[in-house]
């Protein structure tokens, strides 16, 4: 009698045991699968937040509001944005100063993380934006030089 219920006892402790290490091996997928769903929706947020600032300053410099820098201190202060505001760049390039001449603006930024879980994937990668308009007015040789201004 005690022989039995020493093997039935033994036998359930195994089947914990088992259950503890299936559990391990599906908690891996599990957090992958919901921490990466967590960074592709952070990296969508920054990515919608890098076209705003675009589209921004092209409305900003199609109206002629000030110089490049003037611009990307706008755009800069307009963008809602949580990574890491020194590293994004606007760049302000023209075709020319009479109205109806085009003016693009990029803005770029690289991808910060949310959970840093995946920044072996997503880590390294830079989101940029171009939005070209129409000049509404004559431009001044201060707009649209090309060259890059940083976030401060």
């Amino acid at each position: 009698m005690k022989l039995a219920a020493y093997a039935k006892r033994n036998r359930a402790d195994s089947e914990q045991g088992a259950a503890l290490v299936e559990f391990a091996i599906v908690a891996i997928l599990l957090f992958t699968l919901l921490f990466g769903i967590i960074e592709a929706g952070w990296g969508f947020n920054q990515q919608l937040e890098v076209r705003h600032g675009a589209r921004e300053g092209a409305r900003l410099a199609a109206t002629t509001y000030g110089t490049d820098a003037a611009i990307t201190a706008e755009v800069c202060s307009r963008m809602h944005f949580s990574g890491d505001n020194t590293a994004t760049t606007v760049t302000i390039t023209k075709t020319g100063t009479e109205i109806g001449s085009t003016v693009a603006v990029t803005v770029s930024t690289p991808y910060a993380g949310l959970t840093g879980f995946l920044d072996g994937v997503f880590g390294g990668v830079d989101i940029d934006s171009t939005v070209e308009s129409r000049l509404e007015q004559v431009a001044d040789g201060t707009l649209g030089t090309g060259a890059a201004n940083n976030c401060t």
